[in-house]
């Protein structure tokens, strides 16, 4: 089995905002401006975590907490380095970055607190620009990764309410800056902040909507449920709902002559070890099943999925509850048998959710073929065996797409060791899974 990997397309990168990596000129800031002199003490002290200078990384930091504890300034101090880090997340969207994105980026190079505190200057800058022109996903996507209520304060000053002393605050600021610094450029897969235009008909979000909300439910179920059974209903019904709403999209687009037609889109999904190769093999049987493609960008911890907005967001609730799926049960074969030690090695592990990947990947095609052959039947205009017209040009429409975002792919092809058992209950837990019932949603 082979995944599809992003080759980096070379491009010239943005120029940074002060100097290259391993460039001191932070010593040289004796006459600058007091806030020239502060921006350039954070952006040494990146500068010193890339090299892995730490010294001089605490050196820098120790400093800039001491002028945050001076009053006269300290307000100077706070409103240069927020403006710093806000300045380097517009070139981060400038350059195709998303919050979640960077978010996932921060917790893979630092820790959580910083990423929180991430998190924090990420919405406040959004907050400069008029909220109708940010695309709905980016405020979703702030919403999932924020514990607690939004905070509408600048977000220094609400650390500091929380109780992070000075040093932690510029601490985290540094190792943010290090992070925003070292982004390289990624593909745009939508409009960036004060771009985005309302223009979906409020009729057909409103479907969209309750169909995703229905679906969440049957996952939810499926998760929660101890018994076997009643699981593998809930996730079918949820995975024919998927493909019966993808199915309605393309036919309702299709009778619309007079009016143009939304085109394919994209969406990151992020992919962290352990056993990353597997889950993007997971994600990639759950995309072609609903007319979607996948690239995984291993470097960067993520994988893009293109394919039309209701179709990704299907795949990704439904990615994501097979994943939990799986690892429970893949977790509970270790604990249950004799040979518990070797259901719990990594070889045993990788082969169960390959195994479990390529025939969730069968199972949810089987599920797909009954709904378009159905459609077919109710619907008409292809020629028996053939597939409706619809469907053919919806999935042309994402094909387009993905070559022109990606237009250099290699094939990956999986190096892991081969577990015949893990191979063996992965297949079983993936039948488990199975596709066979649809009553639930029937009406």
């Amino acid at each position: 089995m082979s995944t599809k990997r992003h080759k980096q397309k070379p491009r010239r990168r943005q120029p940074h905002t002060g100097a290259a990596f391993g460039r001191d000129d932070s010593r040289r800031h004796s006459n600058d401006d007091p806030a020239d002199a502060v921006r350039l003490l954070l952006q040494d002290a990146a500068v010193a975590l890339q090299v892995d200078d730490l010294t001089r990384f605490d050196d820098n930091v120790v400093m800039l907490a001491a002028q945050c504890d001076q009053p006269a300034t300290r307000a100077m101090v706070h409103s240069q380095v927020r403006q710093a880090l806000e300045d380097r997340l517009q070139v981060a969207w400038d350059s195709g970055w998303q919050p979640a994105d960077i978010h996932r980026m921060v917790l893979r190079r630092s820790t959580k607190p910083v990423a929180d505190f991430t998190l924090r200057v990420i919405e406040h800058q959004l907050r400069s620009y008029a909220r109708d022109t940010i695309h709905p996903g980016w405020r979703a996507q702030i919403a999932e990764l924020r514990e607690g209520a939004e905070s509408p304060q600048d977000p220094i000053m609400s650390c500091r309410q929380d109780g992070m002393s000075w040093l932690a605050i510029m601490d985290a600021a540094a190792r943010c800056l290090h992070v925003l610094l070292i982004l390289p450029p990624v593909q745009i897969i939508g409009p960036r902040p004060g771009e985005w235009v309302k223009s979906i008909d409020p009729q057909e979000t409103e479907v969209d909507d309750r169909i995703l909300t229905r679906v969440r439910m049957l996952l939810a179920k499926a998760e929660s449920t101890p018994y076997e059974a009643e699981a593998e209903t809930f996730t079918a019904g949820a995975a024919s709902l998927i493909a019966r709403h993808r199915i309605s999209e393309a036919m309702l687009a299709a009778s619309r002559t007079d009016q143009p037609k939304d085109g394919a889109s994209a969406t990151r999904i992020g992919v962290e070890n352990p056993y990353e190769q597997p889950k993007v093999q997971l994600l990639n049987a759950v995309a072609e099943a609903n007319s979607c493609k996948v690239v995984w960008s291993k470097e960067l911890g993520f994988a893009t999925v293109v394919g039309f907005p209701s179709d990704l967001s299907g795949v990704e609730l439904l990615y994501t509850s097979l994943l939990l799926q799986a690892t429970n049960t893949m977790t509970a074969a270790g604990q249950r048998s004799v040979q518990g030690a070797h259901r719990r090695s990594r070889s045993f592990r990788a082969s169960f959710l390959s195994a479990f990947a390529f025939r969730i990947g069968e199972r949810l095609q089987e599920a797909t073929d009954v709904e378009e052959r159905s459609a077919t039947s109710e619907f008409g205009g292809a020629a028996r065996g053939e597939r409706l017209p619809a469907l053919v040009e919806r999935d042309q429409h994402v094909t387009d797409t993905y070559e022109r975002l990606f237009p250099q792919v290699v094939q990956a092809r999986s190096r892991a060791r081969f577990d015949r058992e893990g191979w063996h209950h992965g297949r079983q837990a993936a039948d488990q899974a199975d596709m066979r019932s649809r009553a639930e949603l029937r009406g």
